[in-house]
């Protein structure tokens, strides 16, 4: 069997197309491979944010709550947040699974946070595949007052937010050198990571097992893709500041209205970009011949809130749908008549290798706390086991969410947040403070898949839970 396991970063599950309902987003390659896919419309990381998300990916074994031990090491990374580690020794990864398997395995990413100091993301492939330059991936250095003039068209100006606009300037310091030698559409990220996965299955496509793992950091900001992308999306007449790159913040009020739309069509036009190169990819499986006969998983590992209930960034006390909601879809080896949508149930990033033993049909082993997807390819939608719900944890915070109610809270119960769904949709109206039962049961449940370790506090440098990504700096 061929598997492509295909991870985006941040890309939202409203973004996805018209699959996830979205009719305005130019994602024609997405919409298009949905036809052949199980579609999860309940699905969730069961904690955040990127290296937590993956850690559960790899082994198939819940990040969240956090209580991994882990030994002491050394590193330059600034990044300081719970679940922010490599895989812990005693797990094993999906690599070593595949290869008592008896498969070649491929690692090709752009989400370099899994090749830091002591970062063990890429153990057991037999190839892995570094490509350099995203965000602030140490790839080139110049003197930041080398781009002194770029700076204006992208930073928000003197007198508004100091740390958004010293964070701006910091990050595009670090970013700008990294993209120095950008020619084409192809030195593109999203180009070169599904370039790179053509090549793997040209190389390889006459051997019967293959597992690549497709891990591309865009639509992770910055948010700067090719012109006729943008154009797809931003306003003809806006002559403002070109922000692509926001800062982390729970409040937006130092954007205007028109800076936060600008925002968002760049978004927009860096998933069209991820949409145009998977497209690449899925037409040179087809071209092979091997498309029909491949397992191809399609995943994000969370979104990003683009001035939505007032935030920017990735933030704990805001898991809000236009974070946690991820767009999740797997076409089986031999195909689906038509898409088939699976509803019923609330799914997790840590089923992804439960799933691949199902579709292997091979004994999963204990340790997983995953489920097996794979039932849905002969099975119709239902309800599974201890699936009405879902918990997921950032921080020390933990969001409960099930069909009829929502509660963000610290693990300490400070700050709850507690949403009526069936009422409100868009989780605008906290009702916490009318509701303590109510939060209490939700709480409860939150602790019960813990296990009673849910985790209070975090010794950090960082001041505030809105700092845990570039603040420090």
């Amino acid at each position: 069997m061929k598997i492509f396991l295909i991870i985006f970063d941040t890309l939202r599950k409203d973004h996805t197309g018209k699959t996830y309902g979205n009719d305005w987003i130019k994602t024609p390659h997405f919409d298009e491979f949905a036809k052949d896919c199980l579609i999860f419309d309940k699905a969730y990381p069961e904690s955040l944010p990127t290296l937590p998300v993956r850690r559960a990916i790899h082994t198939g074994i819940r990040t969240f709550p956090f209580n991994h031990e882990n030994p002491p090491l050394r590193t330059d990374d600034v990044i300081e947040i719970v679940g922010w580690t490599p895989i812990p020794p005693h797990q094993k990864h999906l690599s070593e699974y595949m290869h008592d398997f008896g498969f070649i395995n491929s690692f090709i990413t752009s989400t370099y946070h899994q090749f830091k100091p002591n970062m063990n993301y890429h153990l057991g492939f037999d190839e892995w595949n570094w490509i350099r330059g995203h965000e602030e991936d140490k790839y080139r250095h110049c003197p930041p007052t080398k781009y002194n003039k770029i700076y204006k068209d992208h930073i928000i100006g003197r007198g508004k937010d100091a740390f958004a606009r010293n964070y701006q300037k910091f990050m595009l310091g670090k970013y700008l050198p990294n993209i120095e030698e950008r020619t084409s559409e192809e030195d593109y990220f999203p180009a070169q990571t599904f370039m790179e996965a053509a090549r793997f299955v040209q190389k390889n496509k006459n051997i019967k097992n293959t597992l690549a793992v497709i891990d591309e950091f865009d639509p992770h900001e910055p948010w700067d893709p090719p012109q006729h992308y943008l154009d797809l999306y931003v306003d003809k007449n806006y002559d403002g500041v070109q922000i692509y790159l926001p800062s982390y913040s729970d409040n937006v009020s130092f954007l205007t209205e028109d800076e936060i739309k600008y925002m968002r069509a760049s978004y927009a036009g860096e998933v069209s970009l991820c949409d145009h190169w998977f497209g690449y990819f899925i037409e040179e499986l087809k071209t092979l011949g091997i498309y029909d006969e491949s397992l191809i998983i399609f995943i994000s590992d969370h979104g990003h809130s683009i001035g939505e209930h007032n935030a920017s960034g990735k933030l704990p006390r805001f898991m809000y749908p236009e974070l946690v909601d991820i767009p999740f879809m797997i076409k089986p080896p031999g195909n689906l008549n038509g898409s088939k949508r699976i509803s019923n149930s609330y799914i997790y990033n840590h089923d992804i290798l439960p799933t691949i033993f199902g579709f292997l049909k091979e004994e999963k082993p204990d340790v997983f706390d995953g489920t097996d997807l794979s039932i849905f390819f002969e099975e119709s939608d239902r309800l599974l086991e201890g699936r009405d719900y879902i918990t997921c944890g950032f921080q020390i915070c933990t969001l409960y969410k099930d069909d009829h109610y929502a509660l963000i809270t610290m693990n300490d119960k400070s700050q709850q947040k507690l949403f009526d769904l069936s009422r409100d949709p868009e989780w605008n109206n906290n009702i916490a403070a009318d509701n303590p039962d109510i939060c209490e049961d939700l709480f409860q449940i939150i602790e019960k898949d813990a296990k009673g370790n849910l985790l209070l506090k975090f010794e950090s440098k960082l001041m505030d839970l809105k700092d845990w990504y570039g603040q420090a700096r």
